[in-house]
Order: structure tokens, then C-alpha cells, then sequence
């Protein structure tokens, strides 16, 4: 065969190869990759389950506090004693609340960690100002007014530490999936 020919041949295979291929079928697509679920879509029966973990701690914090010791006695001594019983029953349910937040698992949704970290920073707080004010107290003299002044106000302290902590409801409202999931929460029922 001639040059020209082998030539004219080749670019004749190369325009039918050109051809052929603008003609194919579009490959398959490629299937889209699906998308990671949103930070704010949680699975409804797990916002469930932690709406109801997280307001059962604060309502057994809730009714721990309600069951407090009233203080009581006639003497410095009798009341010393009352005061530093009241403070232990605070720093116990106290305790407890910091130990179950700290042990709920992660939150469905980000603004359950939130809520759950802001509880857990104001309890924290009254549980240590409860207990730095039973220390005080039970180390002063028995006679010692001014401990239990101090002691008296370390507690009022604390108390207006949990005060902001007492409603998990209110603390996730911006949270569509966990206000729903409250809703159907036991323990997040009054």
C-alpha cells in the first residue's frame, strides 16, 4: 500500500473513531454521594432517650433539694451542726447531678451538648462553693458566728448558681428535634 493511501486510511479510522465516540451513550452517572446527615436532623427516638436523661438529673437534683434539711437549733453549736447537715445534703445531690450530667452520653444534636455543658459548669460551681463552705464551717470554733455567716453565704452563692439550671426544656428550645423530643420525655414532663 502507498503512503498516501496508509495515510488516508488512518485518518479515515481516525474519523470514524471521532465519529463513534461522539455518538456513544453517555456513560452511567456516577451515583451522587449522599450527603451526611445535618447537625440539627437527629434520630427522633435518641433526642428521646437524651431529653429524657438530661431532665431526669436536673429533676433529681430538683427533688433532692426539696428534701433538705430545715436548719434548727437554739444554740451557736445546734445551729452550726444544722448548717453544716444542710450544706452535706446540698454537696451530696449536687455531687450526684455533676456525676449523672457528666455521664449522659453526646447529645443528638449540638445544642444538647451545649445546654448539657452550661448545667453541668453552674453545678459544678455550687457543688464547689457547697463544699468550700462546709470545710469552713466544720474547721471554725464551735462558737464561731462569722464561719457560719461565711457558711450561710457560700450556700446562698450556690443556690444562685443552680437557680440558672434549673429548667433543661428552656435550655434546648432552639433545638427543634430536642423541644420535640421533650415534649414525649417522661422525665421532662412536671
Amino acid at each position: 500500500m502507498c503512503a498516501a493511501h496508509k495515510r488516508s486510511a488512518l485518518a479515515g479510522i481516525a474519523l470514524a473513531v471521532a465519529v463513534l465516540a461522539g455518538c456513544a451513550p453517555d456513560p452511567a452517572p456516577e451515583a451522587a454521594p449522599q450527603a451526611a446527615p445535618s447537625p440539627s436532623a437527629a434520630d427522633p427516638a435518641a433526642a428521646v432517650a437524651w431529653m429524657n436523661g438530661f431532665c431526669g438529673v436536673v429533676k433529681d437534683f430538683i427533688d433532692g433539694n426539696n428534701k433538705m434539711p430545715s436548719a434548727s437549733g437554739e444554740t451557736v453549736e445546734a445551729i452550726k451542726k444544722s448548717t453544716s447537715d444542710q450544706l452535706g445534703h446540698y454537696a451530696a445531690i449536687l455531687t450526684k447531678t455533676v456525676d449523672g450530667l457528666g455521664a449522659l452520653p453526646a447529645a443528638p444534636v449540638p445544642a444538647g451538648d451545649a445546654a448539657k455543658q452550661e448545667f453541668l459548669a453552674k453545678y459544678t460551681s455550687a457543688r464547689d462553693k457547697t463544699v468550700k463552705a462546709k470545710e469552713g464551717l466544720d474547721e471554725a470554733g464551735k462558737n464561731d458566728t462569722a464561719a457560719q455567716g461565711r457558711a450561710v453565704d457560700g450556700l446562698i452563692a450556690a443556690q444562685k448558681d443552680t437557680h440558672g439550671a434549673l429548667d433543661p426544656v428552656a435550655a434546648v428550645l432552639g433545638a427543634p428535634e430536642l423541644k420535640t423530643a421533650a415534649a414525649t420525655a417522661e422525665r421532662c414532663r412536671p
